[in-house]
């Protein structure tokens, strides 16, 4: 990279760690991930999110070094349903694993070598018992013994160690008799982030779906890749988790390629990203709009029309165009409207007609439905959106919306293109 590349690169990461500054982030490292030329990189890349402010959890993994450790101890890996059955006999083992896993992170992060890229780091990790397990018990008559799932967990204690430490929580459940219960790493991560209430859990894999003009799929489009097979039995799994976490709140899931150097700050600090990400950010009341919503989005946009805010649309006009617009319905109200009116030749859309009821307008509708309008021109193939406003140009401008000449317009919209309104003309292109 160069030295233009790289200033133009970190400038453009500037906004990312703004808005992650104070935010929660859950991270699973996996066994293969600990056992990959890359962890000592990826070490280096949660220690920098850690200084630029960013609130770390990690979980750690330990399904590979548990397989060698029990092989070298001659003792047979059994599984079923994908998970270990950790019987009795072999939990001295197991734990052993565990404990070397959690320690070589520890070892790593605490790591401050000059010439290096942790030079000066002064991170506190912080481990214990933060996380009651109880047994799985038997399923399918088969007795899972140690292997256990998280019953409860001290978010309490974590919250208080996230502002100037980073909490790492090992596959461990402890009971309140004692014992000591072997944990899926990921639905750990998954239990955690929602009890925290994390912005993001992040899981690392070399399996992943990524499409052509979008890495974003909502928890719908994960149940169906699920149901169709066409993911990997891994991949499955950790979709499973992505959808469970997002419906219980947390806001996004990233699954991000583990074979990629530097995946983990490409996905968090550029707009191409190095995964896939599962989010429902939008409102489970937005949708496409149909011909049965053009009384309900009259009601809406007629008080703007009336104000000067928007250009007055006819109900023929908006049954032409109504493919075109999306709806955010609640109560069987249209409290918000959008549409996207493509130009497939020039392969570019107008944003159109965006209202928001009064009594939802600090509800973040606006928001979503712009998010969603761009999601779609992204994936109907469109590289640039554009925009006529008259009062909302600084909302827009906070949107990545930059201003524009009527040049850059269709030449029909040119034409249209009302010198009495003024309208300031603004454009974004689309990653």
């Amino acid at each position: 990279m160069s030295q233009a590349e790289h200033i133009r690169w970190f400038r453009g990461a500037a906004p990312y760690i703004n808005a992650f500054r104070g935010k929660t982030f859950v991270i699973v490292i996996s066994g293969e991930m600990l056992r990959s030329k890359l962890f000592e990189h990826l070490i280096h890349d949660i220690a920098l999110c850690h200084h630029l402010g960013i609130r770390l959890l990690l979980v750690h993994g330990s399904r590979e070094q548990i397989d060698d450790r029990l092989r070298e101890a001659g003792i047979e890996s059994r599984f079923h349903r994908n998970m270990r059955i950790s019987e009795k006999s072999a939990m001295p083992v197991i734990l052993q694993a565990i404990h070397d896993a959690r320690s070589s992170i520890e070892a790593r992060l605490s790591m401050g070598l000059p010439n290096t890229p942790m030079s000066g780091s002064d991170i506190s990790v912080i481990s214990g018992n933060f996380v009651t397990g109880m047994p799985l018990g038997v399923i399918d008559g088969i007795d899972m013994q140690y292997s256990g799932k998280p019953r409860s967990i001290d978010c309490e204690a974590l919250r208080e160690l996230l502002p100037r430490h980073i909490p790492l929580l090992s596959p461990l459940g402890y009971s309140r008799s004692g014992e000591l219960f072997n944990l899926p790493s990921e639905e750990l991560a998954a239990e955690v982030a929602i009890q925290l209430g994390a912005e993001k859990l992040i899981f690392f894999s070399r399996d992943y779906i990524r499409r052509d003009r979008s890495d974003q799929f909502s928890t719908a489009e994960c149940l169906q890749l699920i149901a169709s097979g066409e993911a990997s039995d891994s991949l499955q799994a950790l979709l499973g988790h992505a959808v469970h976490a997002v419906q219980q709140g947390v806001e996004r899931v990233h699954i991000i390629d583990s074979t990629l150097d530097g995946a983990l700050l490409q996905e968090l600090f550029t707009r191409e990203g190095a995964g896939m990400m599962v989010t429902n950010r939008f409102y489970e009341g937005l949708r496409q709009a149909s011909i049965d919503d053009i009384g309900g989005i009259l009601e809406l946009i007629q008080p703007l029309e009336r104000a000067g805010a928007l250009i007055p649309r006819s109900r023929e006009q908006l049954e032409l165009d109504i493919d075109h617009f999306l709806v955010i319905e609640k109560d069987g109200m249209i409290v918000g409207c959008i549409a996207c009116i493509p130009d497939a030749e020039a392969r570019i859309g107008e944003i159109a007609c965006l209202a928001v009821h009064p009594e939802f307008r600090n509800a973040g509708f606006g928001e979503q439905l712009l998010a969603a309008a761009e999601e779609q021109a992204r994936k109907a193939g469109l590289e640039r959106l554009y925009i006529l406003t008259t009062r909302t140009s600084h909302w827009f401008l906070e949107h990545g919306y930059q201003p524009a000449s009527l040049e850059m317009l269709p030449q029909g919209r040119q034409r249209r293109y009302n010198e009495a309104r003024k309208s300031i003309i603004m454009s974004k292109t689309l990653d």
